[in-house]
Parts: structure tokens; sequence; C-alpha cells
């Protein structure tokens, strides 16, 4: 048809004495400026206009070098090889409101078990250095809780090197900074449990099995909710979504490989669903009562191996499909110019309390056991030598873990000599410090702190909040251990008895961060 057409305007242009070919020649140059000059209309209508805000990312890798002592057991794993990648991201966010007022935040999330207090410092430290417009205060680091990297001690060489590459990232995000957008997003998916076994004599037990006559249930809830921020440019391309999820990563907990865990799966995705370069800040969620396993199932429904690499997959699976269902509506939902405040606060909470009651049950029951403790420190028969006999025979027997044991003399008297020393340093530290960040962006609160934090804290602040969306991130700026709640610890056990901080500081905790985020939506 549309050749046809060609022919008859070339009949009646030669009846004109007009050289056909020059003729085709220039009506296709013609229609190409028209269709050019539409193409052109059409993207600046459809393009965003900068309202203020400017994002900037920027990624780094923090892999060790060779073999590697593996951190998050309390015993050593050297890492035979690369599963994936470990890296540090960073998120810079700055806003100038009409008065000229201007507000900043790096966010910086790494592939590790924990981060430091020193760690921290450290990274702002070296930021202040090279962004002097830029308020180190401003800036926090979370781990995603992975047990496949090294100790990120800032002592050692491994933790120099984070906080060198970490501190890359983040100027690099910071010079990157252009116009953009935001929009939120929440999904769900299955990805974190409860692991704690609850039995009927009152005792509860972390990674307990749930196929003994006197088990009666989980001890708690579960968070499937997926916060999502995305972030884009003014072309309304994606650069990188902020991504909250309520479980650590630790499907390879006790492996002996490095790996980023199923975040690494995650990145795959947004790699191979865009052709730019997309980020992810990636947050770990109130989820110190959680992991990536479904005890009471345990596998029988044919569910992929949650101790190993078929469980990153399915996991990473599970949150690509959130992301792929989020991503149509958040584009059509952009803000150029939302409310972005963020406010920094050092509060002391109360260390937990020790009983004297407490204190002599502990003391009774790690006397007991060393007292049959052998003289030779190498003899097999002592609590360590024990421990670690039956973990490596368990690894040589069972699929699933866990393959150590802390309900092993070893694993109880490191428990209970926790238990002495806080009663004997109560007078000594009656505080634990903690630094609290609270973002407000647009209808999203972010909220950080440095625990292991139970899942019911995280809904307590989600849901007296007055944000439409709070991404609570745990292990953030500090290493605080477990901060379980008053229901977990008469059931005892390892990730109720470890802790500086207990049910009182947890609720001076949520009580701080929802009044702070509160403030925020004051008019």
């Amino acid at each position: 048809m549309h050749m046809k057409s060609l022919k008859h305007t070339d009949v009646r242009y030669c009846q004109f004495g007009i050289d056909s070919a020059l003729t085709k020649s220039m009506l296709h140059i013609f229609i190409s400026i028209i269709v050019i000059l539409s193409a052109s209309r059409c993207y600046a209508i459809d393009k965003l206009k900068d309202g203020g805000l400017r994002i900037g990312w920027s990624i780094d890798d923090i892999t060790p070098n060779g073999p590697a002592i593996l951190f998050g057991q309390y015993y050593d794993r050297v890492s035979t090889y690369v599963q994936s990648p470990l890296k540090v991201t960073a998120c810079a966010i700055e806003s100038t409101d009409e008065k000229g007022n201007k507000e900043q935040a790096i966010m910086v999330s790494a592939d590790l078990v924990e981060v430091s207090r020193g760690l921290q410092e450290a990274l702002k430290n070296s930021v202040k250095k090279q962004i002097p417009d830029f308020d180190p205060r401003k800036l926090f680091i979370n781990a995603t809780h992975t047990h496949s990297a090294p100790n990120p001690d800032v002592a050692g060489a491994y933790g120099k090197m984070v906080v060198e590459r970490a501190s890359k990232a983040a100027v690099a995000a910071w010079n990157n900074r252009k116009p953009a957008g935001i929009s939120r997003a929440l999904g769900y998916a299955v990805v974190g449990h409860n692991r704690r076994a609850q039995y009927a004599n009152g005792t509860t037990e972390m990674y307990g099995a749930t196929d003994r006559k006197d088990f009666i249930g989980m001890e708690g809830a579960t968070d499937p909710g997926v916060d999502m921020l995305y972030c884009w440019n003014l072309n309304k391309e994606l650069t990188g979504i902020i991504m909250n999820v309520s479980c650590p990563a630790q499907v390879t907990e006790a492996k002996y490989y490095v790996s980023a865990d199923y975040w690494s799966e995650v990145r795959k995705h947004l790699d191979k669903k865009f052709s730019g370069k997309v980020y992810v800040l990636t947050q770990c969620g109130a989820a110190g009562d959680l992991s990536p396993r479904d005890l009471p199932r345990a596998y029988r429904a044919g569910e992929p191996n949650m101790w190993d690499i078929p469980g990153i997959i399915e996991i990473g699976r599970r949150l690509a499909q959130v992301i792929d269902a989020t991503y149509p509506d958040a584009m059509k939902n952009i803000q150029t110019s939302p409310i972005f405040k963020h406010d920094v606060a050092d509060v002391d909470l109360p260390r937990r309390k020790v009983t004297e009651k407490e204190y002599q049950k502990a003391l009774k029951i790690v006397t007991e056991i060393r007292a049959r403790e052998p003289k030779d420190a190498n003899s097999p028969n002592t609590a360590w030598n024990r421990f670690l006999k039956e973990m490596h025979d368990n690894e040589k027997i069972r699929a699933f873990g866990p393959w150590d044991n802390k309900e092993s003399d070893f694993g109880i008297v490191k428990i209970n000599e926790r238990v002495l020393n806080i009663y004997t340093n109560k007078d000594k530290l009656p505080v634990y410090p903690v630094e609290l960040h609270v973002i407000r962006l647009g209808d999203v609160a972010i909220a950080s702190n440095p625990f292991e934090l139970y899942v019911d804290y995280g809904f307590g602040m989600k849901g007296r909040s007055k944000a439409n969306q709070t991404f609570v991130v745990q292990l953030c700026g500090d290493y605080g251990d477990y901060l379980p709640t008053a229901r977990a610890i008469p059931g005892g056990q390892y990730s109720a008895l470890v802790s500086f901080v207990g049910p009182e500081g947890g609720q001076m905790l949520v009580d701080t961060t929802v009044n702070m985020i509160n403030r925020m939506w004051e008019k």
C-alpha cells in the first residue's frame, strides 16, 4: 500500500517535470524530520520535571582475594571458592527546598555479617575528608548478615579494605548525583520464617526439632512484606531500588565458600532485566528471630535446600517476581519533589538486666561444665573439641543444617558466660549507646538500628508510624547483638540469652523511633 502511494506520487511529480529519484529522496527526508520532531515532542512531554531531588549511586567489590576465614559461626570456615562476589553499594541523596534549605543522606549497604561502630566511624572520617560539603553524621552503613564473608574488623586488613571500598563507593555516589524521582512499592514474598521452635515445657530452641512429641509451634511471627523505593532519572529510567526484606541473607551461613547469598541473585536479575545499570541498596528488616527456613515442613514438601545454593536461587527468584510485579505501577507514580528529612539521634538504651537468681543459675552451669574439663586443652574430650567433632561428623551425614549444636556443653557455656558477663558489668555499663537514623522520603520512612531485632519490634514501629511505608533497617551502624522480646526470654537458648539490650530497651527503641518518624509528619 505504501509503495503504491509512492508510485502515484512519482507520476504526479513527473508530470511537473521533477526528477522522480530526487523527489523521493526529499520526501523521505521530510518524513524523517517530521517523525523525529514528533518523537522529540512526545519525549519532552513525558520527561519528568526537575523538583530539586538529587540521587546518585555507586557500587564496589569487597570480595576477599584468595581463601579467607568466614565469619558468623563459633568455628572457623576457610573459603574454598567464590560462589558470588561481595559488594558494597552506596546511595547518595540530596534535595533543596523552595527556601533553599538542603538535606542530605548517604546510605551504604554491605555484604557482611555485621558492621561495627568503629567501621562506620572510619568510613565517616574518610568521606568527610573527600566531600567537604557533606555532613558525615548523615551517613550510615548496614550489613545484610551474610555469614559467607570475612570478619570486617576495622583493625584488620580486610576491614580496612572494606572501609576503603565503601568510602570510594560513597564518594562516587555523591559525585554521581543527578536530578531524580522516587516511587514506593510494596510486594510480598516468602523469605523469612521464625526459627525458634517452642516446646510444651516452656523452653524454646533456635532451629529446634519440630518432630518431637512436645513441639507445640513456632515462638513468633514472620513478615513477608518487601518494601521498595524505586529511584528514577528524569527520563523515567530506573537507576536503583532501595529494597528491604525481613530476613537475613544467611542461606549459606555454614558453608565453605564466599557468597553474597540471595542478594546476588537479585543483582543478576536486575542486570538481565534492564539495559542500563540498576543498583540495589540491600536492607535487612527486623528479623532477629527469622531465617530462610521453614522448620515445620522440614523440606518434606520439596522446597529447595535453604542451607545451600538452591535456596539462594529460589529466594532470588521470589524477590525477582516482586520487582517484576511492582515495577509497572511504580513507574506511573514518580515524585520529583518529595519531602526529604533526615534526623540523627544518639540514644542511651538501658542494658538488659540479669537478676541475682539468673546469675547464680548461670554460674552453677558454667562451674559444673568447667569442672569436667580435662587439664589438657588439646584433649579430644574438651567441650570445644567435642563440639567440633560433632559438627564435622554432622556435615558428613546430614544434608541440612544446622550442623553445629548450640545445646552442647560448649554452646551452653558460651551462652551462660554472656549472662555472667552482663551481670558482672551491670554497674560499669548501665546503658548501651546507639546512633539512630530516621529518613523521610515522601510517604516513606527509613529507620535504622544496630540490632538483630526481633520481628515484633519491627511491627511495633510499622504499626504506629505515620508513614505509609516504614523501612526498618537492622544491623546498621554497629553490632548490638540480638534484641529479644519479653515472650522470647523465658524460652531461653541462644538468640534470646546473648544480648546487650533486653525488652525494656527494646520498647524504648520502638518508642524513640516512632516519635522520630511521626515528628516528620507534623505540620
